[in-house]
């Protein structure tokens, strides 16, 4: 995968910010969701023929990390809600992480330390992070077999079980929700993308290991959306704001 710094200490007026970015360039050789159509490269204008350099990707809309989707994605009732749908109320959010990636019921697969599956009793000890947040991002540690680019099976793809999603579903102050798993359902199932059909869905994040632990209950969360209309998904551009002490 590309090389990048994926941190950086800004400031703003008079505050410091560690910013760590969530997100990775778009790559030809990404590992995709088995049977998904990988990025591809088409050269359209090249110096010896035109005199200037142009090239056409190929992609689907979910084929980014991370990526968004939109309402229409699956729900059929919002089959006119592309990605265009998310506003700039989806953008910039107060922000808390859950990090399952050390639960009891995390497993190796593949090298790789991860919870497969997110269940109620998993969130039940983060209800006030959840409650005082509009951002909710869920690591199971997947983001780390995510930043190894390796082959994706669907058995091993975490995913929320239905009692997970009905616990955040209470908290209607929540407008994105963020993982590093391909999806935030099970593999086959669309319970999570219908009962969080108006919240900003994030899935694929990269580097949630970098959010320094005493900062996952609070810190500003950045998702940036690459409008398509009509697209059932898009890039989404993601930043950890970590607020500095003087």
């Amino acid at each position: 995968m590309s090389k990048t710094n994926n941190q950086k200490i800004i400031k703003l007026e008079n505050k410091k910010f560690k910013i760590i970015s969530l997100s990775e360039p778009l790559n030809e050789n990404t590992e995709v969701f088995p049977g998904d159509p990988k990025p591809e490269k088409k050269v359209f204008c090249t110096f010896e023929k035109d005199g200037c350099r142009y090239n056409i990707y190929s992609i689907g809309d979910h084929n980014y990390h991370p990526h968004g989707d939109a309402p229409n994605h699956q729900n059929l009732q919002y089959k006119n809600r592309g990605f265009e749908f998310w506003d700039l109320n989806f953008v910039f959010n107060k922000a808390c992480l859950i990090d399952l990636s050390e639960s009891g019921d995390s497993k190796k697969i593949d090298g790789i330390i991860y919870l497969r599956k997110i269940t109620a009793k998993h969130l039940l000890p983060y209800i006030d992070q959840i409650k005082n947040n509009s951002a909710l991002i869920l690591r199971t540690g997947y983001d780390k077999y995510l930043k190894l680019n390796k082959k994706h099976i669907p058995d091993n793809i975490p995913y929320m079980d239905r009692s997970a999603i009905k616990i955040i579903s209470k908290f209607n102050k929540i407008k994105v929700i963020g993982t590093d798993s391909l999806t935030i359902d099970e593999i086959g199932k669309s319970y999570a993308h219908r009962k969080f059909k108006d919240k900003l869905i994030v899935e694929c994040l990269v580097n949630l290991y970098s959010i320094p632990e005493k900062n996952r209950s609070g810190f500003y969360l950045q998702t940036s959306p690459v409008a398509i209309v009509g697209a059932t998904g898009g890039p989404v551009v993601a930043y950890a704001y970590i607020p500095l002490s003087h």
